[in-house]
C-alpha cells in the first residue's frame, strides 16, 4: 500500500468521514461511533482535508488539525488520514473515485452529518457521489427537517434505505442512503473558534479540498 495511506482488506466496509476538523471535537467523535455500529462498517477513516471550497477562509494548517484529530478520536476501528493531501482531489466527487481505484475490492460508505445532506446540491458533482458509493447521514439538532425537504433527499427519494434497515447500508449497491436519527453532541467547530477555543493564531489560509462536516 502507498505511503500515507491506511491499510484495507478486500472486501471490508469503510465509512469515510471527510472534514476540515478545524478544529475535531467531541461531536465528531459521537458520528463516528454511532456511524460504525448502525452502518455495518469494518472501519471508519477521518479524511482530515487540506480545505474546503465552499468555506471563504483557509483552516488551521493541516498537519496541526491532525495532530489534534489523531488525539482527540482514539478507537481500534478508526483511521485518521490527510489522504486528500496525498491524493491531491479538491472535491469529494475526485476524492471518491481516487480512493475506490486505489482499493478496488473495498466498499466504501460516504458519511455526513443532516446540514450537509441540506446543502449536498450545492457540492461539485454531487449525483456522482451518490450515485457511486451509498450514503449515511446522521441527524443533528435542528437539522433534521431542512435534511429531509431538501434537493438531493427529494432527487433520490426513491433509493433511500429505511432507518430499520440501516445496518444493510454498507453492502447496498448506488445509489441508496440511510437517514437516522441519533442523540447529538451539540457543539461545532464554528463555535469552538468563536469562542477562542482554536486559537486564531494556528489558522491560515488553506488550500481548497473536500467539502466537510
Amino acid at each position: 500500500m502507498r505511503q500515507g495511506f491506511p491499510y484495507a482488506r478486500p472486501g471490508q466496509v469503510i465509512g469515510l468521514f471527510g472534514g476540515s476538523f478545524d478544529p475535531p471535537h467531541a461531536g465528531h467523535v459521537h458520528v463516528t461511533r454511532e456511524a460504525l455500529k448502525m452502518f455495518g462498517l469494518d472501519r471508519v477513516w477521518w479524511l482530515v482535508t487540506p480545505g474546503n471550497p465552499l468555506k471563504a477562509h483557509g483552516p488551521a494548517p493541516l498537519d496541526r488539525r491532525m495532530e489534534a484529530a489523531r488525539a482527540m478520536m482514539r478507537h481500534p476501528r478508526v483511521d485518521v488520514t490527510d489522504i486528500e493531501a496525498h491524493l491531491g482531489t479538491r472535491v469529494t466527487a475526485d476524492t471518491i473515485a481516487a480512493l475506490r481505484r486505489i482499493y478496488p475490492r473495498v466498499r466504501f460508505v460516504w458519511l455526513m452529518g443532516a446540514d450537509n445532506l441540506a446543502q449536498l446540491h450545492r457540492w461539485k458533482d454531487w449525483r456522482q457521489i451518490i450515485e457511486t458509493v451509498p450514503v449515511g447521514v446522521l441527524a443533528r439538532p435542528g437539522d433534521r427537517i431542512s435534511a429531509r425537504m431538501s434537493p438531493a433527499a427529494r432527487a433520490y427519494a426513491p433509493y433511500r434505505i429505511d432507518g430499520q434497515a440501516r445496518h444493510l447500508l454498507g453492502r447496498a449497491e448506488a445509489p441508496a442512503w440511510c437517514f437516522v436519527n441519533v442523540p447529538m453532541v451539540d457543539v461545532s467547530s464554528t463555535r469552538i473558534r468563536a469562542a477562542g477555543g482554536w486559537s486564531a493564531a494556528q489558522q491560515g489560509r488553506g488550500q481548497t479540498g473536500t467539502q466537510d462536516q
